[in-house]
């Protein structure tokens, strides 16, 4: 940006120096495709843009693959909200977006059925504090050879079929949110509370006031975000070069830069049909902005590797494409450029990989170093002109 701004900078003193020149190859729009392009600046304007000259070196840089993918929870994360036992909605305040706290109320059904249900069980419960009582009598009797032997075994089978109902009928009730140890025959409830299993945030609300719910009905769906991750689509070329543990950069939807990180954690073992392999990475942190679904962009530090590479400030940008600019000498007084089309790579530590193209050999080619966007501003200018 710095350099942009001083190429910016300089072109009032190019423009009225009239120092940015043209060969006669040079097309009237800048910058051309195929003719070679030319630039010259006078001993003044060399000075005020601060020329460097150098070659391009092998440099050890940060190589990196750029790979798409989403951000994406595991199926244990993703939460459907149901009811074991069905019942009217008198009661939903639900959004998609919304944020839940675990044990937080997310509807309120009813259902004459958990009236029935609560006074099954105090009636089994009922019959099974008598059923207490004439079993510890038949023990005495037996005991004592008062009482029959048939007696007591008729009385101990009654107890444990009426103590299995009664344990059926308090998980019953529990599944529903009813603690059978607070229930009273004068006051039974016909309405239930169903409350969010985990911390989250809706992510569906397939439900309406006055709608009957089955056991098989989905309530609301909550995103449980704690264990979200990124699922990244490799092509199958690269995977050699993926290895867990390995550091992530990545920026979530229309983000331009990478404004997270993250590290490999797992590498997919299977081939999707476009010769792909999901790769998985977890987030150092989530972000209050992380929603599932959304676009994710990311480069993976692969290791580092040596890298014909310049400086940044060697490097302008202009119409999507990338260049840089060879010292020609001098023409009389005049400093002669050339510009050159490239393609660049990684960027690590204020230097950017470039690829040159056939024919100029890195060693034997002098560069500009450091004043690319100066030139670049007057080629332009000159091509106004």
């Amino acid at each position: 940006m710095k350099a942009i701004l001083t190429g910016l900078l300089l072109a009032g003193l190019f423009l009225a120096g009239c120092g940015g020149q043209k060969t006669p190859e040079t097309a009237d729009t800048a910058p051309a495709d195929t003719a070679e392009v030319r630039v010259t600046l006078s001993p003044a304007q060399y000075e005020v843009a601060g020329i460097v000259i150098g070659n391009a070196t092998l440099r050890p840089l940060n190589t990196s693959l750029k790979i798409n993918g989403i951000l994406d929870l595991p199926a244990e994360n993703r939460v459907s909200v149901s009811v074991p036992l069905g019942g009217y909605i008198r009661q939903i305040r639900l959004e998609p977006g919304m944020p839940v706290k675990k044990g937080q109320t997310l509807v309120v059904l009813e259902n004459p059925e958990y009236i029935q249900l609560q006074q099954d069980y105090l009636d089994t419960k009922a019959k099974t504090d008598y059923i207490e009582l004439e079993y510890a009598r038949q023990l005495d009797l037996s005991k004592a050879n008062v009482s029959a032997l048939r007696d007591l075994q008729q009385v101990r089978s009654n107890r444990q079929s009426l103590l299995a109902q009664l344990a059926g009928l308090r998980q019953r009730l529990a599944l529903i949110g009813i603690d059978a140890d607070q229930l009273d025959a004068t006051r039974l409830t016909r309405t239930i509370t169903v409350s969010a299993p985990v911390s989250g945030f809706i992510t569906s609300v397939p439900a309406n006031n006055g709608r009957f719910v089955n056991p098989t009905d989905i309530i609301a769906e909550i995103a449980e975000m704690s264990r979200v991750y990124l699922k990244l689509t490799v092509f199958e070329k690269d995977i050699p070069a993926i290895r867990t543990g390995q550091s992530v950069q990545f920026g979530v939807g229309a983000e331009s830069s990478a404004t997270h990180s993250g590290t490999v954690f797992l590498i997919g073992k299977s081939l999707e049909a476009d010769r792909t392999v999901s790769v998985l990475v977890r987030p150092a942190a989530v972000s209050a902005d992380f929603i599932p679904g959304s676009y994710v962009t990311a480069q993976v530090r692969v290791g580092i590797r040596n890298t014909l590479a310049v400086p940044e400030t060697a490097v302008a940008a202009f119409g999507g494409k990338s260049y840089v600019y060879t010292a020609e000498g001098k023409s009389g007084a005049a400093y002669r450029f050339r510009q050159v089309e490239v393609t660049p790579g990684v960027r690590d530590g204020g230097y950017v990989a470039i690829q040159l193209p056939d024919g100029l050999d890195p060693a034997g080619t002098p560069l500009v170093l450091k004043g690319a966007y100066a030139l670049l501003s007057a080629l332009n200018n000159a091509s106004e002109e």
